[in-house]
């Protein structure tokens, strides 16, 4: 009887196959689909294997349609398709309704039993705390960019509740790794403890349930659905602006959690002062915890950054390669790992390796020409030079005149992201000054940015110059 299952599985999966190739491109076919392999199957669900999580991924993006559509001809229903990262994996089993598969029997579950549990347990368990498997602290690339925002997450999960980082703030531009950090905290937490209920959810989110919650009468639910949380993760707080029926719902379940020693982490994109529209009392709840900046990778940082992506995804890339990347893409970490991933669709689909020339290719046609082009030290300091009117022996000497100090600062700063030198570099380059003050220098700037819009619009239009003179 084993021996049946199992032919009729591989002759499931051959007609899927050849069902597939009739359906995509002969190159898309050979390089996406013929490395996959069927694991399992039911009555309800399907599970394949890819052999890296590069490849799981763009199978999930581009082919995942078309192979449900064809599951669904060869099949005759849907099945849920699920798609793992097992480059050893073997063909497992085929379950059918009886619960019999090709290594033995699987005992069998009281389902009435269990039905009660699993319907006051489903909406918040799988619904709620559903973390993104690939973000936790192991996969975090830490850098002086980031290093307290990690330190004190890692704080806060290790002991949810239990220090004086309750509330935890976050805050950041996009793609910079504030989500990757909150999601990790719910991971390490629950590995302390598997009991512990950890609730995640965007801002948005928390908005959507108190609106049906208000169309269904109920609010109760809605209530304790979120007031029973140990962990409670809320991304993207900006988002609550001006909506102030939110606002009073998400105040008063911040109290009761706080009320019982419940740990609450959440994430914006600006300072909670910074954050218009938004209750006064929020606010000062938000800041009475502790509030922690994730700013822009520096160069060594992006270059680690590429690196765990290619350890974690099983890919070869040249060190050339990540270091071209790394030194083009320097405006946050989701587009440096987008441009990763795209450089290596490209050579698959090709059938090419991975090359300095490609990676050229790809990020030109990512960012455009001038972006590609290196941008000297020189052509950075003349155009700051000239927007605060400043010399360039006032840079290089010692003299500590606010202007020259501010102008000396954003020099170090603009080399830093635009050119990706090393802070060595930079600060030789000016006056043979120590790294630890180009650091200095960068991180000023940077929080200055940030906070004062006036002058980031000097940097704008610093930033302008710089692309002029550099075309």
């Amino acid at each position: 009887m084993v021996d049946n299952i199992q032919s009729a599985l591989e002759k499931k999966w051959d007609d899927l196959l050849t069902n597939l190739q009739g359906k995509m491109p002969s190159h898309s076919y050979r390089s996406w689909v013929l490395p996959l392999n069927i694991l399992d199957c039911n009555d309800f669900s399907i599970r394949i294997s890819a052999p890296n999580r590069f490849h799981s991924e763009y199978i999930e993006m581009h082919f995942k349609d078309v192979i449900k559509a064809g599951i669904r001809d060869v099949f005759g229903k849907d099945l849920s398709l699920l798609i793992i990262t097992d480059p050893n994996a073997r063909k497992a089993e085929i379950h059918g309704s009886n619960g019999v598969n090709i290594v033995g029997r699987v005992p069998q579950k009281d389902e009435s039993a269990e039905k009660d549990n699993f319907q006051q347990t489903y909406y918040v368990e799988d619904r709620y705390s559903q973390l993104n498997s690939r973000y936790t602290f192991e996969t975090f690339v830490e850098g002086p960019h980031n290093q307290f925002a990690k330190v004190a997450s890692r704080a806060v999960s290790e002991a949810p509740g239990n220090t004086a980082f309750n509330p935890l703030l976050i805050y950041g531009g996009t793609g910079l790794g504030k989500t990757h950090l909150l999601q990790a905290i719910g991971h390490y937490a629950r590995t302390q403890n598997p009991n512990r209920r950890v609730i995640y959810a965007s801002s948005e989110k928390f908005m959507i349930d108190f609106i049906t919650a208000i169309r269904n009468n109920r609010l109760n639910e809605f209530g304790n659905l979120y007031r029973k949380a140990d962990l409670l993760l809320v991304d993207d707080i900006q988002f609550l602006e001006s909506r102030e029926g939110t606002q009073e719902q998400f105040f008063h379940t911040f109290n009761d959690l706080y009320q019982r020693g419940k740990q609450i982490v959440i994430t914006s994109d600006r300072t909670p002062k910074e954050l218009k529209g938004v209750e006064e009392r929020l606010i000062s709840r938000f800041l009475s915890g502790l509030t922690v900046d994730i700013q822009p990778p520096d160069f060594e940082s992006r270059i680690a950054i590429l690196q765990k992506k290619a350890t974690i995804d099983q890919l070869s890339i040249p060190p050339e390669v990540i270091e071209f990347v790394a030194q083009n893409i320097n405006t946050n970490v989701r587009e440096l790992e987008g441009a990763m991933t795209r450089i290596f669709a490209y050579s698959s689909l090709a059938h090419t390796d991975v090359t300095i020339n490609l990676a050229k290719k790809v990020i030109k046609d990512m960012l455009g020409v001038r972006k590609t082009r290196h941008i000297s030290i020189d052509i950075i300091q003349a155009a700051v030079s000239e927007f605060y009117k400043v010399t360039e022996n006032e840079l290089m000497g010692k003299g500590r005149k606010k202007e020259v100090a501010l102008a000396r600062q954003v020099i170090m700063y603009l080399s830093r992201e635009i050119s990706g030198m090393s802070l060595k570099t930079i600060g030789l380059r000016l006056g043979r000054r120590d790294h630890t003050t180009v650091m200095h220098a960068c991180t000023v700037i940077g929080r200055k940015i940030r906070e004062n819009k006036a002058f980031a619009k000097e940097i704008d239009a610093i930033k302008y110059q710089i692309d002029l003179a550099s075309s």
